[in-house]
């Protein structure tokens, strides 16, 4: 039972929202962050690469081809 509760108290603590604890931005807590990127951008430049990669596989795979004819 107390092993359950130590895994329930993590579990709670990785899951739990901790802006509680957050200071707001002021003189006395250091300089002041950059603004945060727009969201969906990493997305998008990962979905970019995706198919910039499966152009390039399906260039190669046709040059081997054709080389092989």
């Amino acid at each position: 039972m107390k092993m359950m509760n130590k895994i329930l108290t993590v579990v709670f603590l990785l899951l739990g929202n901790f802006t509680v604890f957050a200071q707001p931005p002021g003189p006395g807590n250091g300089p002041p962050q950059p603004p945060a990127p727009i969201d969906g951008v990493g997305l998008l430049i990962l979905v970019l690469a995706a198919i910039l990669l499966g152009m390039y596989v399906i260039y190669k795979h046709k040059l081997k081809t054709k080389a092989s004819e």
